[in-house]
């Protein structure tokens, strides 16, 4: 079993990175076979959400994360947050997010993303 506070340190990484549009940590994050699945958009793998997460983070000029709350148990760690996204044409993207990160040998596994889908549809259509 991993260690709780190691999984919370992985998490931290792995927020940090999104705030930075830090690409290859987020990759370096991942166990290669990891599996994601996001509300409103389902199942996906490696390669999808890496590309998803790209087009969407460096597109934003400014990108801001506060974590609002972190709790992890055993290889589970379950991150809430607030983040904000400000793009060049000064629309601004914020959402509340719910993060569950499965973390084996200090890699992601597996990672389920909850949001405010109507605050998405609103920013992206």
């Amino acid at each position: 079993m991993s260690h709780p506070e190691t999984n919370k340190a992985v998490a931290h990484r792995y927020m940090k990175a999104l705030i930075d549009g830090d690409i290859a940590t987020i990759e370096g994050l991942q166990h290669p076979d990891v599996k994601w699945w996001i509300l409103g958009f389902g199942d996906m793998d490696r390669a999808t959400f890496v590309g998803a997460v790209a087009s969407g983070l460096m597109t934003a000029e400014k990108r801001e994360a506060e974590i609002t709350g972190l709790t992890a148990e055993g290889d589970r760690v379950a991150v809430e947050c607030h983040a904000k996204m400000t793009f060049a044409d000064g629309k601004v993207y914020a959402n509340h997010y719910h993060n569950l990160l499965v973390i084996r040998d200090g890699l992601i596994v597996e990672g389920r993303e909850y949001m405010d889908t109507r605050a998405s549809a609103a920013a992206f259509g």
